[in-house]
């Protein structure tokens, strides 16, 4: 498996503005412009990509590139350019979970775009949440909202299956904007057809994650991680993955 991404830096922070697996068949390698070609017009989209993932927020280093250095702090000056991407943190899980999608693409999203860790932090989840007040009104926003966010109203998520890993983190009473926007996410992603699925910790129930959405994450919720991560396989067993609880 390959995976691929673009970067774009602005007021001295980095951003992965889109990003995509690509399940490799036998041996086969491809370059950033094979995968551009198999994303170039929407027939080719659709013949190629097998469904979406969301997460969070991206935690991602190019090929080549120290993962535990700022990338602006490096010599990388390919902004704006489709990479290879390191296949790490929550990539490495789904790498190993998804099965049969050979010569597919499986596209990631990201919730927010900012690329680093540990953003949950309530000072800059306040700036989130008054950033997702403002979308889609004529006011300024902290962040732009072309390079930071989703067209959560809008949007069409790529393939038959959408798989939610944002993590357990979403608080609609202290954040109700950054809730309503995942919740317009995941109910698109349901009106639409898509096949919807999650993992859960099954004491809660699959009613109660929904509604609250909590769509776990191994990395985000280390006291579970291996129960997760196999929820996870047991998830993508069967394609279109299905909704799956743990213990």
């Amino acid at each position: 498996m390959q995976y691929f991404g673009t970067f774009h830096t602005k007021y001295e922070e980095v951003f992965l503005t889109s990003s995509y697996l690509y399940f490799n068949q036998d041996d086969e390698e491809i370059t950033a412009n094979d995968l551009k070609q198999m994303l170039k017009t929407n027939k080719t989209r659709k013949k190629h990509i097998a469904g979406t993932v969301f997460f969070y927020n991206p935690v991602v280093t190019p090929v080549g590139y120290d993962s535990n250095a700022f990338l602006l702090y490096q010599d990388f000056d390919a902004w704006d350019e489709m990479v290879e991407v390191k296949i790490e943190n929550a990539i490495t899980v789904f790498k190993n979970a998804i099965t049969g999608c050979e010569g597919k693409i499986v596209e990631i999203r990201n919730l927010f775009n900012l690329n680093e860790k540990n953003i949950d932090a309530s000072q800059l989840l306040m700036k989130f949440n008054d950033d997702l007040e403002k979308y889609y009104s004529t006011l300024n926003t902290e962040f732009e909202r072309d390079i930071m966010y989703l067209d959560a109203q809008n949007l069409i998520p790529s393939g038959k299956f959408v798989f939610f890993a944002w993590g357990d983190k979403i608080n609609s009473k202290e954040f109700p904007y950054i809730f309503d926007y995942a919740k317009a996410l995941y109910e698109n992603s349901v009106k639409l057809g898509k096949k919807v699925a999650f993992v859960y910790k099954k004491e809660k129930t699959q009613d109660w994650s929904q509604e609250r959405l909590q769509f776990s994450n191994p990395i985000e919720n280390p006291k579970y991680k291996n129960a997760i991560t196999q929820a996870i396989k047991n998830s993508f067993s069967t394609f279109p993955p299905t909704i799956t609880s743990y213990e």
